[in-house]
């Protein structure tokens, strides 16, 4: 039997081209589409990332060339601008706010437009206060790179922001140099015992010689009994101790303890009213102090407030003082029982509050060392 082979049919290569011709835009079309969907990510993680970034160097405590960071507008951009490898952003607009309400609307600074769209900065360092916010918009738009299909560009925004400190209150309580104790009651000594020691001897010792041969003398000792001593004293008795006083306790919490009045404000002194109902002289080992330093007097001139004499139950302290805040160098001061005022006076009248007035007095005393007087509470 002779076998034939099986003709394999020729392939048609023309056919071939015309299949890859259909498909070749479909295969463009999706490699495309990878191309702008991976354009359109990173432009919007460009666009997260450089106002994220942007938010928190302007939130950043300090200055920089004498200028604090969120007052750094320059510096703020340019920060922005360095998450920007292949686009460029359409705006980076700086604001600044209060915070946000319960019903999540913002809470303007007065003379400030919250609004992300809108561009406040620099701000003046007198209207902003601790817990104020800063807040950065970057925007860019996406334009596809081929206008195969109409489209209109498409404007991607992030607005972030974030809280900035401007100065920060640490509260101590170390004792003041030369700390002395409320009361010192020294124990007595006990009564010294004299005793007279009279010793009484009575030796007995007789020899009597027997001589029983020439130049042999015998020699026999009547001694019946070893020498005695005998002690006798004459004050048997025993120390008397008297117990030493027990300390009394201070509480400076509840009813029985230290309270203030609200914070004063006249003319050109601060002051508060503080009770001492512990019965007992207290000392005070810090004195804290926050106020308006650079605006609170209303002038053309000089809007500055520096703090020059505290007076507190005729325990004066002089100084020159112009800062946020202060501890009070070298003054501790007593507190007296009852009432009594704590002044504080500056250079000029403080007319305008910023709301972060605020006074704390540190106590020394056991057991109010953990009961500060602080006229936020």
């Amino acid at each position: 039997m002779k076998l034939f082979p099986i003709k394999q049919p020729k392939k048609n290569r023309g056919q071939a081209i015309v299949e890859f011709m259909l498909a070749l835009p479909v295969l463009l079309m999706l490699l495309y589409g990878v191309i702008e969907v991976g354009r359109l990510i990173f432009i919007f993680s460009s666009v997260a990332n450089a106002s994220r970034q942007a938010a928190r160097y302007g939130s950043a405590s300090g200055e920089i060339d004498n200028v604090a960071f969120y007052q750094d507008c320059e510096g703020i951009r340019a920060v922005a601008n360095q998450s920007a490898f292949i686009i460029t952003f359409d705006e980076i607009n700086i604001t600044y706010d209060r915070g946000i309400n319960p019903d999540g609307t913002s809470i303007p600074i007065e003379g400030i437009d919250p609004n992300p769209e809108e561009d406040a900065c620099p701000i003046e360092n007198y209207t902003v206060r601790n817990g104020d916010r800063i807040i950065v918009l970057v925007s860019a738009a996406y334009e596809p790179i081929l206008t195969i299909v109409p489209f209109e560009p498409l404007n991607i925004i992030s607005a972030s922001a974030r809280s900035f400190l401007i100065s920060i209150p640490i509260v101590g309580n170390a004792l003041p140099t030369g700390f002395a104790a409320e009361t010192s009651t020294p124990s007595p000594a006990p009564t010294a015992i004299t005793m007279t020691l009279t010793p009484s001897i009575t030796p007995t010792s007789t020899a009597t010689f027997i001589p029983t041969s020439v130049n042999m003398p015998k020699v026999t000792p009547e001694n019946t009994q070893p020498p005695t001593s005998t002690f006798t004293p004459t004050n048997t008795a025993l120390p008397t101790y008297t117990p030493s006083a027990t300390a009394t306790l201070i509480s400076c919490s509840g009813v029985t303890g230290v309270s203030h009045g609200p914070l004063v404000i006249n003319d050109n002194v601060m002051q508060m009213s503080i009770t001492n109902n512990t019965g007992h002289i207290l000392t005070a080992a810090q004195i804290y102090l926050e106020w308006n330093h650079d605006t609170g007097h209303i002038s053309v001139t000089d809007r500055s407030l520096r703090l020059r004499q505290i007076m507190f139950a005729r325990q004066v302290w002089d100084g020159n003082i112009q800062a946020p805040s202060a501890y009070i160098p070298l003054y501790y001061p007593k507190i007296p029982t009852g009432d009594s005022i704590i002044q504080f006076v500056f250079h000029q009248n403080y007319d305008v509050t910023d709301g972060t007035e605020r006074i704390i007095i540190n106590i020394a005393n056991p057991g109010c060392v953990n009961y500060p007087v602080d006229s936020s509470h």
